[in-house]
C-alpha cells in the first residue's frame, strides 16, 4: 500500500493583531486563487507567562489565555467566510512554542503567511523574529504581509541573483504573476566593485560599463530562459541595475503588489542565515514579500 500525500494548505499565524488580520486577508485570497484550504493556527506558550505569578492564583489567567486564543481563531474564521464563503478553513489552537509549531506545520504547507508585526503577541518576542526564523528554518516559502495598502494592479517583482534559491524565486514569480494576470518585473542587481576596495577609484574608472551591463543582461536572460515559454501569458520586463540589491528592490516594491526573492544570497552561509536582501525586504518593503525556499518543488505547487 502506497502512502498518500497530504493535501497542501496555506498556513496562517493568528494572534488577534491587526497585522495578522492583514496576513489572513492576503492568504485567503491566495487560497481562493489556488483552490486550497486554509489552516489557521494560534499558539500559546505557557512557559513565557509562567514567571512572577502566584501558582495558586494563576489558573484563571491561563483560562483567559485559552479563551482569547479560541476567540482569535473564531473571529479569523468568520473573517475568511465573509470574504470567501466557499473556502475550506481549519483552525488549530496549540499549547506550545509558536515558532516550532509553525515550522512543523509548514511541512505540508504550500505557503506560510504571517504579518510583519504583531506576532510577538504569541510569546512576547520581537516583531519580525517569527518571520525571520520561519524563513531560515521553515519547510515552505514564507510570505510576510505589510499593513500598508498594496496596489492591486501593480506588477510582481522577482529578484534574480546568482544563488541557487533564485531559481525558486523565478518559478514563484512567474506563477504568481500568471495567476494574478500581472506583469512580471525581473530585477538583476550587480556591483563588480567590492565595498572597501582599496583601489576602487581606479577599478571604476577603467571599467567598460557598457560591456559589463551587456554581460549582466545576458546573465538575466539566461536565468529566465524557458520560463517565458512556460508562461506565455506573462509579460516580462527585464531590469538590470547596479548597486545594493536591497535598495533597488525596496524602491521597486513601492509600486508592486508582491515581491519574490530567494532565501539566501551569494554571501550567506547556505542553510543557516537569511540573506541580507531578504532580511531587509521583510522589515522594510511596503508590499507583501514572498521568500522562496530552495526546495519549493513542482510536486507541492
Amino acid at each position: 500500500m502506497s502512502a498518500t500525500t497530504p493535501r497542501p494548505y496555506i498556513l496562517v499565524g493568528i494572534d488577534g493583531s491587526a497585522s495578522a488580520l492583514h496576513a489572513l486577508t492576503w492568504a485567503s485570497a491566495e487560497a481562493e486563487r489556488r483552490n486550497l484550504p486554509l489552516k489557521l493556527v494560534h499558539a500559546i506558550d505557557y512557559s513565557s507567562f509562567g514567571y512572577g505569578f502566584n501558582p495558586a492564583a494563576a489558573e484563571s489567567f491561563y483560562v483567559h489565555l485559552d479563551s482569547d486564543g479560541a476567540t482569535f481563531l473564531d473571529q479569523a474564521k468568520d473573517h475568511v467566510v465573509a470574504l470567501h464563503p466557499r473556502l475550506e478553513v481549519a483552525t488549530t489552537l496549540v499549547k506550545a512554542q509558536p515558532i516550532p509549531t509553525l515550522i512543523d506545520l509548514s511541512r505540508n504547507a504550500l505557503l506560510t503567511v504571517v504579518g510583519s508585526t504583531g506576532l510577538g503577541r504569541f510569546t512576547g518576542m520581537m516583531a519580525g523574529s517569527v518571520s525571520v526564523t520561519l524563513t531560515a528554518k521553515g519547510h515552505s516559502p514564507v510570505v510576510v504581509i505589510r499593513e500598508s495598502g498594496t496596489p492591486a494592479d501593480g506588477p510582481v517583482i522577482v529578484g534574480v541573483s546568482g544563488s541557487p534559491s533564485s531559481e525558486d524565486a523565478i518559478a514563484w514569480g512567474f506563477e504568481e504573476a500568471s495567476m494574478r494576470g500581472a506583469e512580471l518585473v525581473a530585477v538583476h542587481v550587480w556591483n563588480d566593485v567590492p565595498p572597501g576596495y582599496v583601489y576602487a577609484y581606479t577599478a571604476w574608472s577603467t571599467m567598460d560599463w557598457a560591456a559589463s551591463e551587456q554581460q549582466q543582461s545576458e546573465i538575466l536572460a539566461e536565468r529566465l530562459a524557458g520560463w517565458q515559454e512556460k508562461y506565455p501569458d506573462v509579460t516580462v520586463h527585464r531590469v538590470v541595475a547596479m548597486g545594493n540589491p536591497a535598495d533597488v528592490l525596496l524602491r521597486r516594491a513601492q509600486h508592486a503588489q508582491l515581491i519574490v526573492v530567494g532565501s539566501r544570497g551569494r554571501g550567506d552561509v547556505a542553510g543557516f542565515f537569511l540573506g541580507s536582501t531578504s532580511h531587509a525586504l521583510i522589515h522594510q518593503a511596503t508590499c507583501p514579500v514572498l521568500i522562496a525556499r530552495p526546495h519549493a518543488s513542482d510536486t507541492k505547487r
